[in-house]
């Protein structure tokens, strides 16, 4: 998947890509420039066939991502020709159409420029999956899908926003529409935003938002709904590959990827992976599941200190703002080559959508899984923010952020409002980073981010989702090949809440016993130990390594810097925090974090 940066003004030739390039510490992609006096625009090539920049007198298209078109088939992804898809989507928008919400599925952004009238239009996705970034000032308008290049390019990288920085460290990201720069912020998502010419500057106008998350229920019954998300979820997939015979995908213990496997057409031929600390009882269930799907599983193993080796490259490839920790498939998309297949499928955010994973929950609902869940109207999960390490002044600042965004959106969600704050946009949410580094790096697919299943997900009431209800409802068939599976977690994917109590209980006192006994040892799960690597680093040594950093941190902390008194996530998140203030001087300090 391709970025782009736009620049208003014009810029010197080549100037524009190498902000884009420093972004990749190898085999960066191909870059290509346009500039008129609607100011300058740079490109990396897309992955996804079919949807390079396409030009003509009186237009520039450019589509990032790889979406599903829903109003023509999708057979040329697998073609040789460059611009069928972006050709088919500026056809439909001259025409004047195009549904935004209807006629391109998954994550995806849309440039238009008018080169006669020196208009623009940037379309955002109904998530904010891809975002865009936007730098207005004094009549220039800078965009771009990277917030770091961006600044760069605007020559903002020395203005960071402080605020932002502690709420990063803080919670693991931004909150909307900031970012790490002083004047640089995210767009709207499911929104067109217009630029157009006055004299000698650029204006930009309200964007139109075409799409907002329902407020109440739409649904009859459950039954309804679960059909309904069945047919969407069957429907991507099938467009997706209609014209494939060879795809990937990821599989794990869970059963979001058994789901998929189970969704994906009989007639292709299919591969799965997955990453390990060793052959644990994550990988021994992806290897049932896989012989009871047919699929050829390759299982890789990472390194003790992978998570830090991967810090570096990680956060160029994210940008400032977003947690790397999820870009579990980094340095394995070499090994595995999963840039040569025309689909990578992965089970993202059914949780988040389907199963109210982000919804508020009480104390032993979230201390124990085998809790029946309820609805939890309670709002103590946005208290004031205290923090022991950050002075007063700037937790009132981002107090103030986070509460100005909750109320502009409370209106839109009654019940589901804690789950949908951190979902719309997406941008915000933890597992966003892996889609920001699996989309510059293969062709990626999520089909619970497909734009049918976000808008049916706005329309079920969270007492729906929770415990799985009209998931299970919906993706049942597609679990009945791997019944008697387990989840990795110790229960049946199978099977709904209550025939499942006994299942849980018995599994998990008898790893709790294997445990005590010693018989059960290590890492179970898919991702690395990360407490594990945490308690092997020298930590008291950071504040001398990273001086540049501490000199911007000093103003916003209250007496000396002790990583003990942080939580492991805050941790990570100072780390990679120090490693972007290093950063912004153009001399990267990576030794640190390439550890054997």
């Amino acid at each position: 998947m391709s970025d782009f940066l736009y620049s208003s003004e014009s810029k010197p030739h080549g100037m524009l890509s190498k902000c884009i390039r420093d972004i990749y510490h190898e085999n960066p992609p191909e870059i290509t420039e346009y500039h008129g006096d609607w100011g300058s625009l740079a490109v990396s090539r897309n992955l996804y066939n079919g949807f390079q920049p396409h030009e003509n007198d009186e237009h520039l298209t450019v589509v990032i991502g790889g979406p599903v078109l829903t109003f023509r088939d999708n057979r040329f992804l697998t073609y040789n020709d460059p611009f069928a898809g972006t050709l088919s989507v500026y056809e439909r928008i001259i025409e004047g159409s195009i549904k935004w919400d209807e006629d391109l599925s998954g994550p995806f952004v849309i440039l238009l420029i008018d080169k006669i009238h020196r208009k623009i239009q940037c379309i955002t996705d109904l998530m904010l999956f891809i975002p865009v970034y936007k730098h207005c000032s004094n009549g220039l308008v800078c965009l771009g899908t990277h917030v770091d290049a961006l600044a760069k390019s605007a020559a903002q990288q020395h203005a960071i926003d402080k605020a932002s920085l502690v709420d990063f460290i803080i919670n693991s990201m931004v909150i909307h529409p900031y970012t790490m720069y002083q004047s640089i912020r995210q767009c709207t998502p499911a929104a067109i935003h217009y630029f157009q010419p006055s004299t000698s500057s650029f204006t930009e106008l309200e964007p139109e938002v075409y799409w907002k998350p329902a407020v109440k229920s739409c649904y009859n019954n459950i039954n309804e709904a679960a059909l309904d998300l069945r047919n969407a979820i069957t429907t991507y997939i099938y467009r997706a590959t209609e014209g494939m015979d060879h795809v990937a995908q990821f599989l794990s213990g869970g059963e979001d990827s058994r789901a998929v496997a189970g969704l994906l057409p009989k007639n292709l031929k299919k591969d799965a992976f997955v990453f390990l600390d060793f052959m644990n009882r994550e990988g021994n269930i992806a290897r049932k599941i896989s012989e009871k799907y047919g699929i050829n599983l390759d299982v890789r193993f990472r390194k003790t200190k992978h998570y830090l080796n991967i810090l570096p490259e990680a956060s160029d490839l994210v940008g400032s703002g977003q947690q790397y920790l999820n870009a579990h498939t980094l340095g394995f998309h070499r090994d595995c080559q999963l840039d040569q297949y025309h689909a990578v499928f992965g089970g993202l955010l059914a949780n988040a959508f389907l199963k109210g994973s982000d919804s508020e929950k009480t104390k032993w609902q979230r201390r124990l899984s085998i809790i029946y869940e309820i609805v939890v109207m309670d709002e103590r999960h946005f208290q004031p923010f205290r923090h022991d390490l950050f002075n007063d002044e700037i937790l009132l600042e981002i107090d103030k952020r986070h509460r100005d965004f909750r109320n502009h959106f409370r209106d839109k969600k009654n019940d589901s409002l804690h789950d949908w704050f951190l979902n719309w946009p997406r941008i915000m949410g933890e597992a966003h980073p892996g889609i920001a580094v699996n989309r510059r790096l293969f062709r990626s697919y999520e089909p619970f981010m497909s734009t049918e299943v976000v808008k049916i997900a706005s329309k079920i009431p969270l007492s729906w989702k929770l415990n799985r209800k009209v998931y299970l409802l919906a993706m049942r068939p597609f679990l009945k090949p791997a019944q008697w599976v387990p989840h990795g977690k110790g229960w049946l994917p199978y099977y709904n809440w209550w025939t499942n109590l006994p299942v849980r209980i018995f599994i998990s006192f008898y790893r709790r016993i294997g445990r005590l006994m010693g018989f059960i040892k290590g890492n179970h799960g898919s991702w690395g130990d990360r407490n594990k690597l945490l308690d092997s680093l020298d930590t008291t040594k950071v504040p001398l390594i990273f001086a540049k950093g501490m000199i911007t941190l000093k103003s916003v902390i209250t007496g000396d810097l002790d990583f003990g008194k942080l939580p492991r996530m805050q941790q990570f998140n100072l780390f990679q925090t120090f490693y972007l203030l290093d950063s912004i001087t153009d001399k990267k300090n990576i030794e640190y974090f390439h550890a054997e």
